[in-house]
């Protein structure tokens, strides 16, 4: 059997950061050291990085995302957390 694997990194700060700050792509791309593009970020957390105010519970933005990675045939393999940083590692069947 072979796998592929794709690795998310959680931002897990303390709530002392803006609301204004982590909602806005290109603030968090610099943050990241330019690690995640600011277009990535858009792509693969549309609802944090949605338009409106409106903002949902990270719950459901985590839902949400496992959600479409599992459409996507993606399992959650397990969670890496080395530092103050944290990994989704997930995975999925190669044909």
């Amino acid at each position: 059997m072979k796998w592929e694997y794709h690795v998310v990194h959680l931002n897990v700060e303390d709530s002392s950061s803006t609301n204004e700050e982590s909602s806005n792509p290109e603030a968090a791309s610099e943050k990241l050291k330019g690690s995640l593009s600011p277009d990535f970020l858009k792509d693969q957390f549309p609802e944090q990085y949605q338009e409106n105010d409106d903002s949902e519970h990270p719950a459901l933005q985590l839902s949400k995302f496992l959600n479409k990675k599992g459409l996507d045939r993606w399992e959650l393999s397990e969670t890496i957390k080395i530092g103050k940083l944290l990994f989704l590692i997930m995975k999925r069947q190669v044909d």
